[in-house]
């Protein structure tokens, strides 16, 4: 399998370009989907367009993004059992690409990748399945607290991770949830009781109150702000994308904090995804605020970054 595809690139920072790419799909278990849709993701995007890497590893131009993909199976290897052409799937990386760095690289019409990298959906996909990635990730991070359905929860920021908290911690019957957002619509949008627009909103009778602080704004010194809210030997869990991990532990030692990082989505979390999302337990359709045509790419992004109404925002390929 080998071939050029449609597909969108960050040739150096701030300078996203509707390109042909290269793809090499040669080994046994090797995957070619064909594109239906794509999502941005703004905290990840937006350190990646403004060339502030978000971990150890360095950027090297020409790189494409794209973390959340569904389309159709158009051909597989040798080697391929869980998927035939024809198949409905939800595609999370492609890492066929030549001569371009594939930071996760699901931005195309066409993406080659590995049979490990796709999960079947069953059936024709819809829009709800782009949600797969997202929730996935929350269901990796919430599964390592504590937390019962008695906990008191703290949400800082309700961008698509933080709403999606609040949802599937609604799903599992936690209900005692509170959140920290300064786009009012958003506090709308969520299932949060008590919502303030700054930290200071958070008056005394707050404090030593929550049993888990979740951090999902990718502003790490937040946590500083908000620490004197947990209850003492309570959690904090990092669902953020953050440049520098710039904290300073003897700020919040004397809540003696459990301290969370959660990166790693691991297949069965998708899984336990597609099976929420398919009962549907939560409420996903006030996650897509956009969806966009590829050719309309600037706006899209420009809509995903900046504007205040975006949750998901949708690039179609079709």
């Amino acid at each position: 399998m080998q071939g050029q595809a449609k597909s969108l690139i960050l040739l150096k920072a701030n300078k996203l370009r509707l390109a042909e790419s290269s793809y090499l799909a040669e080994r046994p278990d090797d995957v070619l989907v064909k594109t239906i849709a794509t999502t941005i993701t703004p905290g990840v995007d937006r350190l990646l367009l403004t060339n502030k890497p978000i971990s150890h590893k360095v950027i090297n131009y020409p790189i494409m993004l794209g973390s959340e993909m569904i389309g159709q199976v158009v051909d597989t290897g040798a080697g391929v059992t869980s998927v035939n052409s024809g198949d409905f799937v939800f595609t999370f990386k492609g890492d066929r690409w030549q001569k371009l760095e594939p930071y996760f690289g699901c931005h195309a019409e066409m993406v080659a990748t590995s049979e490990h990298n796709v999960l079947p959906l069953r059936r024709p996909p819809i829009h709800r399945d782009l949600l797969l990635g997202l929730l996935g990730y929350v269901i990796s991070g919430i599964e390592k607290t504590r937390l019962q359905k008695t906990s008191r929860v703290l949400i800082l920021g309700l961008g698509s991770v933080g709403l999606m908290v609040a949802e599937y911690l609604n799903s599992l019957g936690i209900t005692d949830i509170d959140a920290l957002e300064n786009f009012g619509i958003r506090g709308q949008l969520s299932s949060a009781r008590n919502i303030g627009m700054d930290i200071s909103d958070f008056s005394g009778q707050f404090n030593d109150s929550y049993d888990l602080i979740i951090e999902a704004t990718g502003r790490i010194l937040l946590v500083e702000k908000a620490i004197r809210m947990l209850k003492r030997g309570g959690e904090v869990l990092l669902l953020g994308n953050y440049e520098v991990l710039g904290y300073d532990y003897r700020l919040l030692q004397h809540k003696e904090p459990v301290l969370i990082s959660s990166s790693i989505t691991a297949r069965d979390h998708l899984e336990q995804a597609r099976t929420i999302l398919e009962n549907e337990q939560i409420d996903s359709e006030k996650f897509f605020t956009g969806v966009y045509p590829v050719d309309q790419f600037e706006l899209a992004y420009r809509i995903a970054l900046d504007s205040k109404e975006a949750i998901k925002t949708v690039i179609s390929w079709v």
